[in-house]
């Protein structure tokens, strides 16, 4: 029997027909899409229906339609069926939308892998034209009123804003958008918990909930509030049974077992403008500080009128303000004085929500130790501030106090009389600024007439003073005489060595970028390493510190980044001038190893 060799091609065509049977059976899959519902309105969530016959060649890519539409969900759901042997299968993605305008939309053909659906032109009617055929058909059942308590505000002026919901409706969840401004930056906190309760309007009965945030905004000029947006989840009225307990005729088992359509309805507000004012001229303060009431107390653990050298009294200032936060508030301080030593304990801070708002209140604590016998005057302490519901300058002020101290002087403390000063303004800040202006005390005068007792008592502090003296010298003859290899720490520069080159470097980075709140920050660093026992903690309490021309330098950076942005600053002329500075010894305070430690740690919040 011979073979002979079959054409090629045969095969070839034989392998091209199976190929083409096989794609035959695995054709691409039929994707159609529709709407739930037709016409639909722009105020309203509706679902755009993907149903694709056959398995897909990928998962879907919804991002396409971001475009027109704002995508807030999707879910999906399968179908086998078996008809005489052969099986289908038929998959379903519902996607909830909300239109993004009003007009002739056009959803885009979706990729589902290499399958691709149909495009499709949706009608979306402007707000409220659809309402005929929603579930509150003919009737405005829920809507928004948005107000706040001051249109044309100051700078940094606290402003109420309340949102009130009234609804008709029964919704299954409800969110609604926090406030978003354009044209300046805002502070915002909301005020307490939503207020439920009950009113009527025209005859009907409406369920209201209302919301308040205390709004700070921190630039002059026009302030744009958009519109918020609510969010409810209400029932589009289709129910269907499918109870196996129906015949029990049983709300309980109805309802558990009872499926219920929802959809999203949107709300939205109203937009609104504030006129913010800025900080008006005759404002003669170092800082502006804006608010509806400032109060400034004090208390004192026993009177200053009967101190005794040595002996430990301690002051508590404290400041009450309405309409600001507590970053507002200035920083409570006290003077340096020579004849006193001053400890300040960490502020302690409230912060309420009333009816008008927010009130802040802070209180600082000073444990004053009087080292020198004599008579002194505190002076006022001051704090300028801007009454927002008369329009004016006003002043907190607590009065000069008179501190009478008897008793010998503390070792290892000099004596010396300063002259009395005006009144300390304590700057308020719009961040956390403050330290009052450093001012020292006035001593009116001493007692020269000792007393037999005053007598031994200067004889005993003699003694203490030349045993003190012992125990120095020989303290430093024993580190004098130490092995270098048991003080390691003189082989290395110190922590705030470190720190203040990391200051420096900061400083000079900042004035090269021109950076003015860098530059303050950058200040204030270094202002701890030139006064470690008392630290100013504002650029005007370190312009107090300092001598001209770089007082002036430091206000105008303070004007420049609090009062108004026009100020010219030169941080070149800064830099230079701090590198000429020396800290006072009297602010640096005893640094002797040997001093008395404080009664509270000197902390400067």
């Amino acid at each position: 029997m011979t073979f002979q060799n079959s054409n090629p091609g045969k095969y070839l065509f034989a392998i091209a027909a199976i190929l083409l049977l096989i794609t035959s059976s695995v054709q691409a899959a039929q994707i159609s899409v529709q709407t739930d519902r037709s016409p639909v309105a722009m105020d309203e969530t509706f679902q755009l229906v993907f149903t694709v016959d056959g398995e897909p060649d990928g998962q879907p890519d919804f991002s396409v339609l971001n475009k027109d539409f704002e995508v807030l969900g999707s879910s999906q759901s399968r179908n086998i069926s078996i008809v005489n042997g052969k099986s289908s299968r038929t998959t379903r993605f519902l996607v909830t939308v909300l239109p993004r305008r009003a007009g002739e939309l056009r959803v885009p053909p979706v990729a589902f892998g290499r399958d691709m659906s149909p495009q499709l032109i949706v009608p979306v009617q402007a707000a409220g034209a659809g309402a005929k055929n929603s579930a509150d058909a003919g009737d405005q059942s829920v809507f928004m009123e948005v107000s706040v308590d001051k249109p044309k505000p100051w700078v940094q002026q606290q402003v109420i804003l309340t949102v009130r919901i009234y609804s008709r409706l029964q919704w299954r969840e409800a969110s609604l958008s926090d406030p978003q401004f354009r044209g300046g930056e805002v502070l915002m906190q909301k005020l307490g918990e939503d207020r439920s309760y009950q009113t009527r309007r025209n005859g009907n009965a409406w369920q209201v909930i209302e919301r308040r945030y205390a709004l700070f905004p921190q630039k002059s000029g026009k302030l744009q509030m958009d519109a918020l947006r609510l969010n409810l989840r209400v029932s589009s009225g289709r129910k269907q049974q499918r109870s196996p307990f129906g015949s029990f005729n049983d709300p309980f088992f109805d309802d558990f077992f009872s499926s219920r359509s929802y959809r999203t309805k949107v709300v939205r507000s109203k937009s609104l403008t504030l006129d913010v004012q800025p900080v008006p001229p005759q404002f003669s303060g170092r800082h502006w500080l804006v608010a509806g009431d400032v109060q400034l107390k004090e208390r004192w653990s026993q009177a200053p009128t009967a101190l005794k050298t040595g002996e430990p009294v301690t002051r508590t200032l404290s400041i009450v303000a309405d309409g600001v936060t507590l970053g507002q508030l200035p920083e409570l301080d006290l003077p340096p004085a020579r004849g006193l030593r001053i400890y300040p304990d960490e502020p302690e801070n409230k912060e309420q929500v009333t009816d008008k708002g927010l009130r802040s209140t802070s209180s600082r604590k000073f444990a004053i130790i009087p080292t020198h016998p004599g008579s002194y005057t505190l002076p006022a302490v001051e704090i300028k501030w801007w009454n927002s519901q008369a329009g004016r300058e006003e002043t907190a002020r607590l009065p000069e106090v008179k501190m009478s101290v008897t008793g010998g002087v503390v070792p290892g403390v000099p004596s010396t009389n300063q002259p009395a000063t005006a009144p300390a303004e304590i700057p308020a800040a719009a961040a956390t600024q403050g330290a009052g202006t450093p001012a020292p005390l006035k001593v009116i005068a001493g007692d020269k007439r000792l007393s037999g007792i005053n007598l031994w008592l200067a004889a005993g502090n003699l003694v203490l003073l030349v045993l003190w003296l012992t125990t120095l010298v020989l303290f430093w003859r024993s580190r004098k005489q130490r092995p270098a290899s048991d003080k390691p720490e003189e082989s290395m520069p110190g922590k705030a060595e470190v720190d203040m080159k990391k200051a420096w470097s900061a400083l000079h980075e900042a004035v090269k970028a021109g950076n003015a709140a860098a530059t303050k920050a950058a200040l204030l660093s270094l202002a701890e390493g030139f006064w470690p026992d008392h630290a100013p903690h504002s650029l005007e309490a370190m312009a107090d510190r300092v001598g001209s021309p770089l007082a002036g330098e430091l206000l105008n950076l303070s004007r420049h980044l609090y009062a108004d942005e026009s100020v010219a600053w030169d941080g070149i002329a800064i830099e230079s001038g701090l590198k000429t500075l020396r800290p006072d010894p009297m602010d640096r305070g005893d640094t002797d190893a040997t001093a008395l430690k404080p009664l509270y740690p000197q902390v400067h919040g």
